[in-house]
C-alpha cells in the first residue's frame, strides 16, 4: 500500500489528479520501489521512493549526494530530449526528506525483453545507437570530469583536470591493470592478449576521444523496448569518453549481462536466457551509432575489449579480498561464482584479441 506521507508530499510538488487507488507497484529495485500512477485526463507518471535499506545496509540521509543525483537524472533528461523528442521522461521532480526520499517523473512503459524477436532487437539497439552516438556529439557546457556533483549553483565533474592529462592517465590504467594480470597466477594466453592490448593502447593514445554526457546504466529494465518508440530512463550519468562508452554499451549486451545470470541481484533477469537477444541489440547498436564506418567500429570494438581486460582485474582484486562485503557478494556472486567469471572473462579476452 502506498504511505499517505507520499501522497502529502506529492501534493507539495503540485502533482494534481493523485489518488489511491490509481497507485500501483510496478518493480523493486536494489535502491528503490516504482510504482505507475495512473491519472485520467493526464499522462501517468513513475514514482521511485528511495529505500531506508539497500543491500542489508541503512542508507544515511545525505542530501548534497541526494542533489547531485536528481539533478543529474534531470540534466540527462534535458539532454536527451534535445537530441530526440520525447526519448526520455519531460517531466521530472523529486523530494527530499530526512523521512521520505522520491522522484517522479513521466511514465515511459516498461522494458520487455521477452517480446523481442531478433529483428526487433536488432532495431532497437539501431535505434538507441542513433541516439547515443547524437548525445555524446553533442557540446555538453559542464566542466571536468568523472561522476557528477551538485555545486550549489550548478553540476560539474568530480575531476577538474585538463583532457590531455585525463586521456593519458586513462591509458596508462589500462597498462597498469595488464602488468597486474599478466604478473598473477591465471591461466590465459599471456602473449595474444598482452600484444593486442599493448597496441591498442599505443593506437588509443594518438587518437584522443571527446569527453561527453554518457550513461552507466544502460540495462535494459532502463531502455524501453517499445519497436515504435524507443525510451530511455533511469540513468546513471556522468563525463566521460565517447567512444569508450559506445563501447560499453557493446560490452554490456554482448558479454557482461548474460555472465552475471548468475550473480542474487541479476538472477531474475533472464539475461542468459536472452543472450542472443540482447546480443543482436548491440549489433544494431554498433550499426547505429557507426553509420558502418570501418574505423570506428574498429575502435569500439578495441574498447569492448579493454572493458571485459577491467572486467577481469575487478574480479581478480575482489578473489584477493580476504573479506568481501555483503553488496559484492549480492552484486557479483559468491567467491566460487566470481573465480568462474573470472575464466571466463580471460576466455573472452582470448578469443577478443585473437586476429581474425
Amino acid at each position: 500500500m502506498i504511505d499517505e506521507n507520499i501522497l502529502s508530499a506529492i501534493k507539495k510538488l503540485k502533482v494534481e489528479n493523485i489518488k489511491k487507488e490509481h497507485i500501483s507497484k510496478i518493480g523493486e529495485g536494489a535502491w528503490h520501489t516504482v510504482y505507475r500512477i495512473e491519472r485520467k485526463g493526464k499522462e501517468d507518471l513513475a514514482l521511485r521512493v528511495k529505500k531506508k535499506y539497500a543491500y542489508g545496509t541503512l542508507q544515511e540521509y545525505n542530501e548534497g549526494e541526494l542533489i547531485s543525483e536528481y539533478e543529474s537524472t534531470k540534466m540527462y533528461y534535458h539532454y536527451a530530449n534535445t537530441c530526440s523528442h520525447n526519448l526520455c521522461p519531460s517531466y521530472f521532480d523529486y523530494y527530499l526528506d530526512p523521512s521520505l526520499v522520491f522522484t517522479i517523473e513521466s511514465f515511459m512503459g516498461k522494458g520487455a525483453l521477452q517480446n523481442l524477436d531478433q529483428t526487433k532487437a536488432f532495431l532497437i539497439g539501431e535505434k538507441a545507437g542513433c541516439f547515443f552516438q547524437e548525445m555524446h556529439s553533442k557540446t555538453s557546457h559542464l566542466k571536468g570530469f568523472g561522476d557528477l556533483t551538485w555545486s550549489g549553483e550548478n553540476l560539474e565533474g568530480s575531476i577538474q583536470q585538463e583532457p590531455e592529462h585525463i586521456w593519458q592517465d586513462d591509458n596508462d590504467f589500462y597498462i597498469n591493470i595488464l602488468n597486474t594480470l599478466l604478473s598473477a597466477d591465471l591461466q590465459f594466453d599471456i602473449e595474444i592478449v598482452a600484444a593486442k592490448i599493448v597496441s591498442i593502447i599505443e593506437a588509443r593514445r594518438k587518437n584522443p576521444q571527446k569527453i561527453s554526457i554518457v550513461n552507466q546504466d544502460i540495462t535494459p529494465e532502463n531502455i524501453i523496448t517499445n519497436i515504435e518508440h524507443l525510451a530511455i530512463i533511469d540513468p546513471l550519468p556522468r563525463l566521460d569518453f565517447d567512444v569508450k562508452y559506445a563501447g560499453y554499451f557493446v560490452f554490456c549486451y554482448k558479454f557482461l549481462l548474460p555472465a552475471y545470470s548468475d550473480a542474487p541481484r541479476y538472477r531474475n533477469n533472464s539475461y542468459c536466457q536472452y543472450a542472443n537477444t540482447l546480443s543482436e541489440m548491440a549489433d544494431g547498436f554498433i550499426s547505429g551509432y557507426t553509420r558502418n564506418d570501418v574505423n570506428l567500429i574498429e575502435r569500439i570494438m578495441n574498447e569492448y575489449i579493454l572493458w571485459v581486460l577491467l572486467e577481469a582485474y575487478e574480479h581478480f582484486e575482489v578473489l584477493n579480498e580476504e573479506n568481501v562485503s555483503y553488496k559484492t557478494l549480492q552484486q557479483m556472486g559468491s567467491k566460487e561464482v566470481i573465480k568462474n567469471r573470472l575464466f571466463l572473462c580471460l576466455k573472452q579476452l582470448e578469443y577478443l584479441c585473437l586476429d581474425r
